[in-house]
């Protein structure tokens, strides 16, 4: 198992004379608002899914009664953080969850080994993959190898330089700015307005405003910058999403030089 530090800082628990024994990934739960109508059943107006927690059962191996309080620091230093960190079992090494620990634990004092185990509760409800997909083609067995969505053969693309184009979501959520990393980098040339259109989804987003070669547009989240300035307030204040699966696109209002997809995978 690995732990990251949000600043990219990596620890291998085997380091630390730990070993993961088993890992338990529930599903998440759905919470429903409903409201009760008379003679029929409970209309269910929205529904939120909330996060999960992830049981790790470990065992600690020692040399003597005293280097088990070693080792017990060093779980403590190891786990035991105010903010959140990501961790990566090696058995699913293309994705992370973003998690605190949910609650206290305790190691059994033991001169020679002894399991224990740590519930982890998930910032985000899903897991997200390593690489990005600016970074998808810089294969990495380790990172790929178990992620059965990609295959090798086929021609992965998130650059495009025409105004039709199809992108492929590998991940099995859809990925939303509000909450998921989406960065969309824009070239061409456009006169009044730019215009992209996710036709699997029907979202529209709109740019009112001129675009040449030199200046970048760039959807980053939630906002709009146009060569580093905010120009949330000349758009439509709509998002793009991706389901996951094909997303078929069409940018209108003038040429386009090219445009960038980064974002990770997501997976429920």
């Amino acid at each position: 198992m690995i732990i990251e530090l949000l600043d990219g800082t990596r620890y291998d628990i085997e380091d630390y004379s730990l070993k993961r024994l088993y890992h338990y990934i529930p599903s998440a739960t759905i919470e429903h608002n409903s409201v009760t109508v008379d003679a029929r059943s409970d209309v269910i107006l929205n529904s939120k899914v909330n996060n999960r927690t992830i049981s790790v059962d470990f065992v600690y191996i020692s040399r003597d009664i005293f280097d088990f309080y070693l080792i017990r620091e060093e779980v403590n230093a190891l786990f035991l953080r105010e903010e959140a960190y990501y961790i990566t079992f090696k058995n699913e090494p293309h994705k992370r969850w973003l998690v605190k620990v949910a609650n206290g634990y305790n190691l059994q004092p033991n001169q020679k080994l002894e399991t224990f185990t740590i519930d982890f509760i998930t910032i985000n409800a899903y897991a997200e993959s390593i690489a990005t997909t600016q970074t998808l083609k810089e294969w990495d067995v380790d990172a790929w190898s178990w992620n059965g969505a990609i295959d090798w053969e086929e021609d992965l693309q998130y650059s495009f330089n025409t105004n039709e184009f199809t992108l492929n979501n590998l991940g099995n959520a859809t990925i939303d700015p509000r909450v998921n990393q989406l960065r969309i980098t824009v070239k061409g040339n456009f006169q009044n307005i730019f215009q992209i259109i996710n036709r699997t989804t029907n979202e529209v987003y709109d740019f009112s405003g001129n675009l040449t070669s030199s200046d970048e547009l760039v959807l980053d989240g939630i906002r709009s910058l146009k060569n580093g300035v905010s120009v949330f307030s000349t758009t439509n204040k709509k998002l793009i999403t991706l389901k996951p699966g094909l997303n078929r696109f069409s940018v209108l209002g003038g040429t386009l030089d090219n445009i960038d997809f980064d974002f990770r995978f997501i997976y429920k």
